[in-house]
């Protein structure tokens, strides 16, 4: 099935904040070194400017806004850049990371030849986006799901790349979220979400054999979503 997105609250957000920061302190050393750099630049700015320049001690409150959005930004990168290295050469790992992305309706293993040869379904203002993972066999693969779904999208563009480290293959799984974002608006939000549902209707092609996507990827995924959800 289709995966959508879904609604959260204050609290669960600054949970999975918390679970972003456990997760990507554990792999990166220069984490939380450049996080309290960034979150503590802005008081000390603002310290400089009330000792020297006499400014108000109100511009501390637009310091703490300031040090908690670059403290964000900084976890999204850093965040990004473990989830992005763990993905590679991981079943299932184009899947991971985009699953989450606002704006797309994500399904993975729509067509398979095996647990790691396989083809995931995006569905967004570009269009349907198909990515294959697994080796050169997943491009007749993509190709004969593109044409199977062709009836149920009419005209709408439909995107077919072959993700991996390969030399044959179109690019990394570590660019494979950018890539999706660069795509050209083809189509509204509604035509999407209607495109989605149809497509989840018509089902899967060659049915992908039973297994969970490996612990560290789905892990990375989890970790990121607050960060995805926010963009």
């Amino acid at each position: 099935m289709a995966k959508q997105q879904e609604k959260e609250t204050f609290g669960s957000r600054l949970k999975t904040i918390g679970m972003a920061v456990k997760f990507t302190n554990q792999r990166d050393k220069l984490f939380l070194p450049l996080a309290a750099a960034a979150i503590l630049l802005p008081f000390v700015i603002v310290t400089a400017l009330v000792i020297f320049l006499d400014f108000s001690l109100l511009w501390y409150i637009s310091a703490l806004f300031v040090a908690l959005l670059a403290g964000l930004i900084v976890l999204n990168m850093r965040t990004s850049k473990v989830v992005n290295q763990e993905a590679v050469g991981k079943p299932g790992a184009a899947y991971a990371l985009i699953d989450g992305i606002r704006g797309w309706t994500v399904t993975p293993g729509v067509a398979a030849l095996s647990e790691t040869q396989m083809v995931h379904r995006a569905v967004g203002k570009a269009g349907v986006v198909l990515l294959g993972e697994g080796g050169p066999k997943v491009r007749k693969l993509l190709g004969q799901e593109k044409k199977r779904i062709s009836r149920v999208v009419g005209s709408t563009p439909v995107y077919t790349f072959l993700v991996g480290e390969a030399a044959g293959d179109d690019f990394s799984v570590t660019e494979v979220r950018k890539r999706l974002m660069k795509l050209p608006k083809n189509i509204d939000s509604k035509a999407a979400n209607h495109i989605a549902k149809r497509l989840d209707a018509l089902g899967i092609g060659m049915a992908i054999p039973k297994g969970p996507i490996p612990t560290s990827v789905n892990q990375g995924r989890a970790a990121r979503r607050a960060m995805l959800r926010g963009r």
